[in-house]
This record gives C-alpha cells, sequence and structure tokens, in this order.
C-alpha cells in the first residue's frame, strides 16, 4: 500500500512539473546564430505599436531598436551569436533574447508574467507589495527579492541579470544593462497596456504580445460599443479623488486633489459615464475642504487614490463631511464611495499597480461596473474596486492562489462578446441623484475656488504607478515636490 501511495504521489509531482515547465510555444529566434547566418532577417513576427505615445520599435535584420520616448532613450537589442550592431548614441547594447532578467517596478513584473516568460526573471523590486499569486510562489524559491538598502549587493544582483527593468531615476550607473520603461505614464489605458509589446521584444515574444493585445484591444472595443449604446442617455458623474494628510513632505498643509488623467478620462468616457473636469490640466489642488467639496457638489460617484487606507468614517472626515445624514451630495446619499484597493498583498500592496496596466479591458470592465452596478446581473463584483461606503472587504492573494506559476498570466476581464447588457434604469437606486440626458462632462470653474496650483502630471497615480506599498514615504515626498512645481 505504500508503493501504491508513494507511486501515486510520484506520478502526481511528476505531472505537476510537467505542467509547470516554460512553453516556448510564441517564441521566436530562440537560438543564438552564427556569424555566417547572421545577415538573415531573423524577426519574421513583428510588433506594430498603435496607441502607445512613449516608445517605438524598429526592426532590422539582426537587430531591434527599442526607443523609450518620454525619456530618451534607445536600446539596441541584437541576436546573441550575430554581430554586434555598429551604432551610435545608443544606451545599451543588449543580445538577444535574454536569458535573464529583473524588474524594480511591479508594473513591469506583471507585464513579464503577461508574456509568460516569469521563468527568466532572477530579482524583483518590492517584493512584499507584489500581488500576483504566482509570481509570489517564485519568489518563495526562484526568484531573489532585490537586498534593498545595501546597494553593493543590489548592484550585484543587477549585473548577474542581462536586463534590468527599472523606474526613470533609478537607474544604476554601475550597469549596462539597464532598460527605462514608463508604462505608467502613457495618456490612454490600451496605450499602457501595448507596452506588453515593449517588454515583448526583450524576450523575441512578439507573437505572444501580439496574440495579447489584439484580445485586450478588441474586448476594450467591444466594451465601449455596448457602454454607449446602452448608457448614453444616463451617465453618471465621476470624480477621481485623494487626500493628502498634514506631513513633513507637504510643510504639515494638507491638500486634497482631483486628478483629471488622461486615461481615467477615457475610460470614464468608454464606461458610459461623465468625468469632472476644470481645464486642461491633469490635475488641481485644493487648499481647503470647502473648495474641494464645492467642486465634488454635482458628483456622483467619488474614486478615492489616497495612499492611505482608511475607513468610510475617515474618508468623510477628511473631506469635511461634518454630518453625512444631512449631506446633500449624490456620493454620498446614495453610498457610491470607491477605491481601487481591493487586490492586496499580505504586506499591503496594491494590484491597482500592476494588472490594471496591463489588461485596461478588464480595467474598463470594472468601471463599467462601478458607474453602471447592474451592466451585467445584479450583484456584479469589480476585480478592482471595492464599495467604501459598503464596508467591502479587501481580498488578500497569496501564493497559495496559484496553480501555475510558468503559466502566461490570463487576461481576467470577461469576454464581452458574450455578455447581455442590462439597460440602465433611471428609477434604480444606483441612478439616485443621476441627470438624464446629459452626455458632456461636468465642467467646474476653478477661479471660484482656493486651488493650491493644477499640474500637467497626475501626482495621484499617475507619477507613480508601479510604486507600491513599499514606497509611500517616497512617494508622498515626490507629491509633495511635484505640488510645488
Amino acid at each position: 500500500m505504500k508503493l501504491d501511495i508513494l507511486a501515486v504521489l510520484g506520478a502526481s509531482l511528476f505531472s505537476h512539473a510537467l505542467a509547470a515547465s516554460p512553453s516556448t510555444a510564441g517564441l521566436q529566434s530562440t537560438e543564438c546564430v552564427s556569424s555566417s547566418d547572421s545577415s538573415d532577417n531573423l524577426f519574421s513576427v513583428k510588433s506594430e505599436v498603435k496607441y502607445s505615445k512613449l516608445f517605438s520599435i524598429d526592426y532590422h535584420d539582426t537587430y531591434k531598436i527599442v526607443n523609450n520616448l518620454s525619456t530618451n532613450n534607445t536600446y539596441a537589442l541584437y541576436q546573441c551569436g550575430s554581430t554586434k550592431p555598429d551604432i551610435k548614441n545608443i544606451d545599451a547594447f543588449i543580445p538577444i533574447p535574454v536569458s535573464s532578467a529583473a524588474a524594480w517596478s511591479t508594473s513591469a513584473a506583471m507585464f513579464i508574467e503577461a508574456l509568460g516568460v516569469q521563468d527568466r526573471v532572477k530579482n524583483l523590486g518590492t517584493a512584499p507589495s507584489i500581488v500576483s499569486a504566482c509570481l509570489q510562489e517564485l519568489l518563495e524559491d526562484v526568484i531573489k527579492p532585490f537586498d534593498e538598502g545595501n546597494s553593493t549587493s543590489t548592484d550585484e544582483q543587477e549585473q548577474s541579470s542581462a536586463v534590468v527593468f527599472s523606474m526613470p531615476g533609478g537607474e544604476d550607473t554601475n550597469t549596462t544593462n539597464t532598460v527605462v520603461s514608463t508604462e505608467y505614464l502613457e495618456p490612454s489605458a490600451l496605450g499602457r497596456s501595448e507596452w506588453i509589446k515593449f517588454f515583448a521584444v526583450f524576450f523575441n515574444a512578439e507573437e505572444r504580445a501580439n496574440a495579447a493585445f489584439d484580445s485586450i484591444e478588441s474586448n476594450y472595443d467591444c466594451f465601449t460599443k455596448k457602454a454607449g449604446e446602452e448608457y448614453d442617455d444616463l451617465r453618471p458623474v465621476v470624480a477621481w479623488t485623494s487626500y493628502a494628510g498634514p506631513t513633513e513632505y507637504n510643510n504639515n498643509t494638507a491638500y486634497w486633489q482631483i486628478s483629471f488623467a488622461d486615461y481615467k478620462y477615457d475610460l470614464v468616457r468608454d464606461a458610459g459615464a461623465r468625468m469632472l473636469n476644470t481645464t486642461g490640466a491633469q490635475a488641481t489642488m485644493f487648499s481647503t475642504a470647502a473648495a474641494f467639496l464645492d467642486a465634488l457638489e454635482e458628483v456622483d460617484i467619488v474614486i478615492d487614490e489616497s495612499f492611505v487606507s482608511y475607513s468610510y468614517d475617515e474618508l468623510l472626515k477628511n473631506y469635511g463631511v461634518k454630518d453625512p445624514s444631512k449631506s446633500t451630495y449624490s456620493w454620498v446619499t446614495a453610498s457610491r464611495v470607491f477605491r481601487p484597493d481591493r487586490l492586496q498583498s499580505i504586506a499591503g500592496g496594491l494590484d491597482w499597480f500592476e494588472a490594471p496596466v496591463a489588461f485596461a479591458d478588464a480595467l474598463l470592465q470594472d468601471v463599467i461596473g462601478v458607474a453602471h452596478p447592474k451592466f451585467v446581473k445584479d450583484g456584479y463584483q469589480p476585480i478592482w474596486f471595492r464599495n467604501l461606503a459598503d464596508s467591502e472587504p479587501v481580498v488578500v492573494v497569496t501564493a497559495s492562489n496559484c496553480t501555475d506559476m510558468y503559466a502566461q498570466r490570463k487576461d481576467p476581464a470577461e469576454s464581452c462578446s458574450s455578455l447581455t447588457f442590462q439597460e440602465a434604469n433611471p428609477d434604480d437606486e444606483d441612478y439616485e441623484g443621476v441627470d438624464e440626458n446629459k452626455t458632456e462632462d461636468l465642467i467646474y470653474d476653478i477661479s471660484k475656488s482656493e486651488v493650491i496650483n493644477e499640474n500637467d502630471s497626475d501626482t495621484s497615480d499617475g507619477a507613480f504607478f508601479g510604486v507600491n506599498a513599499l514606497q509611500t514615504t517616497v512617494a508622498a515626498a515626490l507629491i509633495a515636490l511635484c505640488a510645488a512645481m
């Protein structure tokens, strides 16, 4: 009997090992070439950039030129075994496909998992903040966290990888393999998700990237079309807000902010809702709660992005709502206050900084679910948003939630084409206070308010996308600097 049990156990472990083995399907030019055939066109599958404004890819016979247009960095990627191209003004020459990689931001790590090449990853930054279940499992035995706080050790770890994906300002001047990615600065949701193509070129994984993005794009377009058809006459007003309490980083002066980041504007409009807006700025900061609340007077839905998590009662207090029972704000009376922090790691890292960047269609689906809660069925549960007013709990993701740590990350969105959207009912409590037959954005005149300043960058999350829980202190300091600019 013991032998039978051991045999079954052995077979089970063997099957698991086979299931967990990384796949090479969808990868091109996986082997190094010899100098004799290095003049051939080695990249039959190419990626075309359609939405992104911040990177470009140019293909040549044996190498690729990748540009980060937001940081003016240029990288030459040449097939291993071929002659290194003789090109000037290159920030890094990297043989491909890379056999090892490291990443500092959680969004970069997510793109690597979305490509299914996480078996190449040696080190990750802000590891406790990573929410992905399978990356957490890999961090237990395979991937090593960066030894943050020990620059000597970190330098050695970075130098041991073929490429290190970093954020602006995080480049190690002692290495020649650092690549800066700025997916979080893209002005559109689809543009952010298209960065899967940027990461793919380092692994010769264009086929996987193209297939993944084409599916996301198609699903996103379907959601946009259906939401526009069903909800054009009943569009609630959405405001993306945040509060920063007094700290040493803002001269001990609290401020309130409304974000108008371009990608949020697109998401709200595409979800069949209206955006609270002021001018052409990306964000407006208010010096008093009264001025901030005045701007929210006609808002139906508030999405709070404050760095510090708190209860609904604490939010109302921080926002200056003294007695919610007497409030006339629609977002208070109808209990429509959300936070994008439903999915978290044990350490409090937010998936909001990971998967939504890579999967624009799932993010749009979530925003539709916030604006129109019964768009598919009663009780629709968003992936990332939770209703703070209803005391919805957070969901902690652990390594135990992973089923195959080497599998290509699946898009969490529903297949839009298989869904039937329910028609919005103006008498439904979900639309309490929502004005009918208004499709234009709600424009608030900031000239009558106590405004600190207007920023061309969104400091609520746009400038720090990929920054997670362990970096909130640094982020707070950066926010203060941005506000002072």
